[in-house]
C-alpha cells in the first residue's frame, strides 16, 4: 500500500522553506473542492522528464494503493489516477509523500496510470559495493597471479582488495555525477570496474537515460554516449536497475556536506 509521510528527513534542512510552501499551497489547492474558477498556474515538467503520454505533478492528500491524487497546476483541483493494474505488474517505484514530484505515464483513457515514478526519491546518491580484481600486468601468467595472492597474508590482501563504493548520484535539476571514479587512476595490484563519468540524467518513457560526459581535443564537455536502463525496483534506501539483461542494485548513500 501507499503510505504517505511528511518529510523529515534531517538532510532536507536546507529545502524546509520551500517544503513549507509547497504544503500550504497543497493544502490549500487539495482541499479547494468547491468548483470556484481560478486562473490554472501548470506545475512545468522538468526538462529531463520526457514521453509520449507523460503527466506531472505533486503527490497529493487522498493516495492509495489503488489511485494516486496529483496536483497538476497550483490553483486547481487535483486529478485521480487509476493505478490498480499498476501495481500488480511492478510498476510503481517509490512510495510517494505529499508534496513529492510525481511522473506518471498513462494508457489512452488519461485516468488510468499505467506506470509512477516518485522522482523525490529516485534522485540521490546510488552506490554498490565493487570488489576488485588482481590488475593484469604484461608477462603475468594466470598462475603466476593465483600463486601471489596465496602468498599474500590475508591482513595485507584484506587491505588491498578491500571493497570500494561505486555509483552515481543524481540531482534534482537533471544533472548527474559519478561515484568512485577516481580510483580508476590507482596503479597498486588491485583493479575495480570500469567507471563511466555521468554527467547528465533523464527520464523517456519511464527509463532511466544515464548520460557519458568526457573531453573533446578542445577541452570542452562533450556527450560520449547513453545508458539505458528500467526501473525494476525504487524503495527509499533500494534501487535496482536494469541494462540490457543484466539487473544491478544499489543502496542509497546519505549525502554529507562539505
Amino acid at each position: 500500500m501507499l503510505t504517505l509521510h511528511t518529510k523529515t528527513d534531517k538532510n532536507m534542512k536546507k529545502t524546509a522553506p520551500l517544503a513549507t510552501v509547497i504544503a500550504i499551497l497543497l493544502a490549500v489547492a487539495c482541499s479547494s473542492r468547491d468548483g470556484k474558477s481560478q486562473q490554472a498556474d501548470n506545475i512545468e515538467i522538468p526538462t529531463f522528464i520526457t514521453g509520449d503520454s507523460v503527466v506531472f505533478g505533486l503527490a497529493c492528500d487522498g493516495c492509495t494503493d489503488t489511485i494516486l491524487v496529483v496536483l497538476r497546476n497550483i490553483y486547481g483541483n487535483p486529478d485521480t489516477f487509476n493505478i490498480l493494474a499498476a501495481p500488480r505488474r511492478h510498476q510503481i517505484f517509490g512510495m510517494p509523500r505529499i508534496g513529492d514530484r510525481i511522473a506518471l505515464l498513462t494508457d489512452s483513457d488519461s485516468t488510468v496510470a499505467r506506470m509512477a515514478i516518485d522522482i523525490d526519491q529516485l534522485r540521490g546518491q546510488w552506490c554498490f559495493l565493487a570488489t576488485p580484481t588482481l590488475r593484469k600486468r604484461a608477462g603475468i601468467t594466470e598462475q603466476m597471479r593465483q600463486q601471489f595472492l596465496q602468498q599474500m597474508p590475508d591482513s595485507v590482501r584484506d587491505s588491498l582488495f578491500a571493497p570500494r563504493e561505486l555509483g552515481f548520484m543524481l540531482k534534482g535539476d537533471g544533472t548527474a555525477r559519478s561515484i568512485g571514479w577516481r580510483f580508476e587512476a590507482d596503479e597498486g595490484p588491485a583493479e575495480y570496474p570500469q567507471m563511466k563519468h555521468y554527467g547528465q540524467w533523464r527520464l523517456h518513457n519511464g527509463r532511466l537515460i544515464l548520460t557519458e560526459m568526457g573531453l573533446d581535443s578542445l577541452g570542452n564537455r562533450t556527450i560520449l554516449d547513453h545508458d539505458t536502463a528500467s526501473l525494476v525496483m525504487l524503495r527509499r534506501d533500494t534501487l535496482v536497475l536494469r541494462f540490457n539483461n543484466e539487473e544491478k542494485g544499489y543502496y542509497r548513500k546519505e549525502i554529507t556536506e562539505d
